[in-house]
């Protein structure tokens, strides 16, 4: 019997992704960075969320990509051979996350789904992440603007779980309040891991150089 190079065999993680044009990414930081800087900038957030999961060897691992992004951009990184590519479907940012998780959970008994505007995620973020689906229906890591930057769920309930990504006013500094209103009325059992903070907008640019991998990161 071959031995799994995973810690957790049975866990998903997924990546939300697109491919980084410029003019379509990081557009909040359009102002600030111009094109060119907000599409490095969000290429180096891509690059380091992928290799950050794929290093941490605790699980498979799926990047799951925006319809209109070029598959082949994903397929010619030189750590291909360690993911799965699949595309987003839904009408909003909540079906599209619920609709990868289910996906996911039909053939492992955890998924944890995160973003790239996070690269404050540790391997320990992600392993605790996982470990807390033992005992919890889902999981979350809040952003300090309101959102969150990681999401989880097991399969034991996941039915249930929708009605949690339903009705949310995403992109906005609602979204973890409005979903834990959610998840007590469902009843649907959650734990939170340490808030993050997450590169959205100008103001969250200071938070680069606390990180080890943009410390050379300089403001155009």
């Amino acid at each position: 019997m071959n031995k799994s190079p995973f810690r957790y065999p049975d866990t998903l993680i997924i990546i939300f992704a697109r491919e980084p044009h410029a003019g379509q990414v990081k557009t909040r930081l359009i102002p600030t960075l111009g094109e060119e800087g907000a599409t490095k900038i969000y290429k180096q957030l891509l690059d380091y969320a992928i290799n950050n999961v794929i290093t941490s060897n605790l699980s498979p691992a799926n990047i799951c990509i925006t319809p209109e992004s070029n598959r082949h951009y994903f397929t010619q990184m030189t750590c291909s051979s360690q993911f799965e590519l699949s595309v987003q479907s839904g009408n909003d940012l909540g079906e599209r996350m619920y609709n990868s998780l289910i996906q996911a959970l039909k053939h492992y008994s955890k998924a944890i789904l995160i973003g790239t505007d996070c690269p404050f995620l540790s391997h320990n973020d992600l392993q605790q992440s996982i470990a807390t689906l033992d005992n919890n229906d889902m999981v979350f890591s809040p952003a300090n603007d309101g959102g969150y930057v990681l999401v989880g769920a097991n399969a034991v309930n996941p039915v249930v779980f929708e009605q949690v990504f339903e009705q949310i006013d995403w992109g906005t500094e609602k979204v973890m309040a409005q979903t834990r209103m959610k998840l007590l009325k469902h009843k649907v059992s959650w734990q939170e891991l340490s808030a993050q903070n997450d590169i959205d907008i100008e103001a969250d640019l200071k938070y680069l150089p606390l990180h080890n991998k943009f410390q050379d990161f300089i403001k155009n």
